[in-house]
């Protein structure tokens, strides 16, 4: 009996670290899939640091009216990631080929697949908010009592996890559904068109803490039936009824949070089970890379107009590709979606907060003419930083062998394709809208302003830039990641703050055109005297970083794992 009992308790230990690798399995799967994949992969460390930055900076200075917004943050956060790792959610090629020949059950894989999303849920929901937990708190309620600041801290926190929690698995829950109902080629064909829909929805839900955010600091018996039908309101009623504030209106939201996060989780679970065997036996099928949703753009003939654009055969080949890619790769569409959707979110908050402002001469405020310059500005950053994250990089094999080291092509192409993406919104967007609300005149000038610095900020963005887009290795973010956050802020306030400010004092003193322009030419001719000044070594095309030349991988399997857990020895 003491035997059996002991085998017993020897093989319940057993199966326990079993289970443990497999959750860790899955973790290391959802958390680190980067690679060749495409995907932009800073790390764990870097990752978590950078979701947790922007509640702690809006922390500082905070006031008890703006929990609202922690709430919005909290909820978009994490629901941003779960669509950044939305194919890391899901089994793919590479989780068929490991872990299908091996003697492991298939309840076994899911269920450890099941814990794995709940504990990166979980831990996603503390990250997100423990900075702004901790200094919200004492930012807002610095002058009150400890009891009361501890009440605060407990309330604000749960709520805030919980909103963080619901976000991630409406995510989760939209992918189980598609993947229980939709046949797995359309599933896969359709994922951009959700992803990317789910993104403008999150970006909607950001951009309401401007206006919404004020409402509902009001009395809550004069909030509409509308503002009432918005999750984000629900958690900060659930927060307030928590704290003691009594108002039939937070009670009755604040049932509706639990029954929504309740029922959010057991639809997120139960879809999930229901279609990943499924989907963990057509995954076998499936396309890892590069997952093709149309042909957005089309080559065609010969045309005068794209010939007097694109000079050379070089430009005009991987211009087109360049296009391509960026239309039809899920990772590179949502990088440049993030990017852009950030900037509308800013530059509705910008236009929110200064639409009744109007300089001399009826010339718009700085803050009306930073507008288009806010979205202009993180969407050809975006741009720019979705050239450096490959596709697949085992094929860039064509592209060594088809270019002419010599010609240091790289620069022209990538200017010539963040144009494209310039003078579209240009023409389409700023040139009517000024025109129309504040005359052509303001029209014209303003326009032509914001093309002049946006052309000197894409020579500034593309400073020793050498690469075809999307050929080569993606570079070592990790090390560098906060000198470049702290570049890419200063060029943000220098771009969307001079440039309007100097147009604005120009609108008395045309002097200040004359001072704008020498200063654009200045560094356009600093630019160009760099670029002659740079050997031809450093010119020619890479597709490997350098610190990545010369090293030897040798990937191994570590199957050990496998023997622990089938409990055999060889």
């Amino acid at each position: 009996m003491r035997t059996s009992k002991a085998q017993r308790a020897q093989e319940s230990s057993r199966q326990t670290g079993q289970f443990a690798r497999l959750v860790r399995h899955s973790i290391e799967r959802v958390m680190y899939s980067g690679g060749e994949s495409g995907e932009l992969d800073f790390g764990i460390g870097a990752m978590l640091a950078l979701l947790a930055a922007p509640g702690a900076f809006a922390s500082i200075g905070a006031t008890p009216n703006e929990e609202y917004f922690f709430i919005v943050l909290a909820m978009v956060a994490a629901g941003a990631v779960a669509i950044w790792k939305w194919d890391a959610l899901i089994p793919d090629r590479r989780d068929y080929v490991n872990l299908a020949p091996l003697p492991i059950p298939a309840t076994h894989i899911l269920y450890a697949n099941l814990a794995a999303l709940l504990l990166v849920a979980a831990a996603l929901g503390l990250d997100v908010n423990a900075a702004s937990s901790l200094l919200f708190p004492l930012f807002a309620n610095g002058s009150h009592s400890f009891g009361y600041m501890a009440i605060f801290f407990a309330t604000h926190l749960f709520s805030v996890f919980l909103a963080s929690m619901f976000g991630f698995f409406i995510v989760l829950a939209i992918l189980g559904l598609m993947m229980a109902v939709l046949p797995y080629r359309l599933f896969r064909r359709c994922s951009i068109y959700v992803r990317c829909g789910m993104v403008a929805v999150l970006m909607a839900v950001l951009s309401t803490s401007f206006e919404i955010g004020a409402i509902v600091r009001e009395p809550a018996s004069s909030w509409g039936p509308l503002v009432q039908l918005l999750p984000p309101v629900w958690f900060l009623a659930l927060c307030q009824q928590l704290r003691g504030l009594t108002n039939p209106v937070f009670g009755t939201l604040a049932k509706t949070v639990i029954l929504a996060s309740v029922a959010a989780l057991a639809v997120a679970i139960m879809a999930y089970t229901l279609s990943y065997r499924r989907c963990f036996a057509k995954s076998a099928e499936s396309i890892a890379n590069f997952a093709g949703v149309g042909g957005a753009i089309r080559h065609r003939t010969r045309h005068p107009a794209r010939d007097l654009f694109l000079r050379t055969p070089f430009e005009r080949g991987c211009f087109s590709f360049t296009l391509k890619t960026l239309f039809r790769s899920e990772n590179h569409t949502l990088i440049l979606g993030g990017f852009t959707g950030v900037g509308i979110v800013l530059a509705s908050e910008t236009l929110f907060r200064s639409v009744e402002a109007v300089g001399a001469n009826r010339w718009p405020s700085a803050a009306l003419l930073s507008i288009p310059l806010i979205v202009l500005y993180l969407l050809l950053t975006g741009l720019r930083l979705s050239f450096e994250i490959p596709v697949t990089q085992k094929a860039n094999w064509i592209f060594r062998v088809r270019t002419n080291p010599g010609a240091s092509e790289c620069v022209g192409l990538a200017r010539k394709v963040m144009l494209a993406f310039l003078i579209a919104p240009l023409l389409a967007i700023v040139l009517p809208a000024y025109g129309f609300v504040w005359g052509w005149r303001v029209g014209v000038i303003h326009t032509a302003i914001i093309a002049a610095a946006s052309m000197v900020l894409i020579e500034i963005l593309l400073v020793g830039f050498r690469k075809i887009p999307f050929t080569c290795s993606t570079p070592h973010f990790k090390s560098n990641i906060p000198l470049l956050v702290f570049f890419y802020l200063v060029g943000f306030m220098v771009f969307t703050s001079l440039v309007p400010g100097i147009e604005e004092r120009a609108a008395d003193d045309p002097l200040w055109y004359v001072g704008f322009i020498l200063a654009l030419t200045g560094i356009s001719l600093g630019l160009a005297f760099y670029r002659r000044k740079m050997s031809g070594v450093d010119r020619r095309p890479i597709f490997e970083e350098q610190s990545n030349i010369g090293d030897v991988t040798i990937e191994v399997l570590n199957l050990s794992w496998i023997a622990r857990y089938t409990g055999r020895t060889h």
